[in-house]
């Protein structure tokens, strides 16, 4: 087992898809195929199932990313501290991310990068989706974290994270529903939402159009962090993304729940100016801050109440 193959095995997990993967790492699609299936053989297990839309982790993947995130990631700091000896990374990261994306995740990938690249200076904002793009286009920000629903195609795209939505609740609040949870069963809960011009309330409110339902919470409130609090400490139920309820699960404070099949998801993108050509400071804390976010949502996943066979083709 190299490195090598595990690097690429980690960039075909987040990308889940051949080209893409290739073409991040700059190799051709027939090495990375050629490494993942060395990798396959010394494992004995298929890492991915292969379909036309690309790849999806099998069980053993799942089990090999959880494993081996967390060392690639310390390598990785450690390779660029001692390379950052020689060549130390300077310059400045401008970024703007929507407001749940500024959890544990990102203030885990500052205080880290700020101890690795000391000759840094680092200015992040938040914001909604729309207005953070504005300030990529109008030079203000190097890049921004958003919601895939508001991309546009003047813009070049990195993917961040494709994660899933849970219904959460507090570890004292008892769900009527059994999981996983439908999307009808939503509209009969004490819900608190963010407002309709949030990225988040978009993806429910599409799926929920899609059936010919609607919810009307009696409060909406913007920022994900003040409803995961408000949820621990109330009746109130909610759908939240899974890197962001990490810290509650494991504090006992909420309990997750996986929505019925299909499920939901939300898709965050990193935006950047096509003309701006993207810095080397810039690169590694994106790149870090994506592991980190991958990292939390895997472990809500793992940590959500589990759905129960007799309920799964309800």
């Amino acid at each position: 087992m190299e490195l090598r193959q595990l690097s690429y095995f980690e960039c075909l997990y987040r990308e889940r898809n051949v080209t893409r993967a290739a073409a991040r790492l700059n190799i051709v699609q027939s090495a990375l195929s050629m490494q993942i299936a060395k990798l396959e053989n010394e494992f004995g297990h298929a890492l991915f199932d292969r379909t036309r839309r690309g790849v999806t982790p099998t069980a053993a993947g799942e089990r090999a990313y959880t494993l081996f995130a967390p060392l690639l990631e310390q390598l990785t700091e450690a390779r660029d501290a001692v390379a950052g000896e020689g060549t130390p990374v300077t310059g400045s990261v401008r970024i703007g991310l929507i407001a749940s994306a500024t959890n544990e995740a990102l203030a885990d990938t500052v205080a880290r990068f700020a101890q690795t690249h000391p000759d840094v200076r680092i200015h992040a904002t938040y914001g909604f989706s729309a207005e953070l793009i504005e300030q990529v286009r109008s030079g203000a920000l190097d890049c921004a974290v958003v919601n895939q629903s508001f991309v546009q195609e003047d813009l070049d795209c990195q993917d961040i994270l494709d994660e899933e939505l849970l219904v959460a609740a507090g570890s004292h609040t008892e769900l009527g529903a059994r999981a996983p949870v439908s999307l009808a069963s939503l509209a009969g809960m004490d819900l608190v939402l963010p407002s309709q011009r949030h990225g988040l309330r978009i993806v429910l409110d599409d799926a929920l159009r899609a059936h010919a339902m609607a919810v009307h919470p009696r409060l909406e409130i913007d920022d994900l962090s003040v409803i995961a609090s408000l949820v621990a400490r109330s009746r109130h139920v909610t759908v939240l993304p899974a890197s962001l309820v990490e810290a509650g699960l494991r504090a006992g404070t909420l309990r997750t729940y996986p929505l019925a099949r299909p499920g939901l998801s939300r898709r965050m993108l990193c935006v950047r100016l096509p003309d701006c050509p993207r810095s080397d400071a810039a690169a590694l804390f994106v790149d870090g801050l994506a592991t980190r976010l991958e990292m939390l949502a895997r472990s809500s996943v793992q940590l959500t109440d589990p759905v129960r066979e007799d309920d799964d083709d309800s």
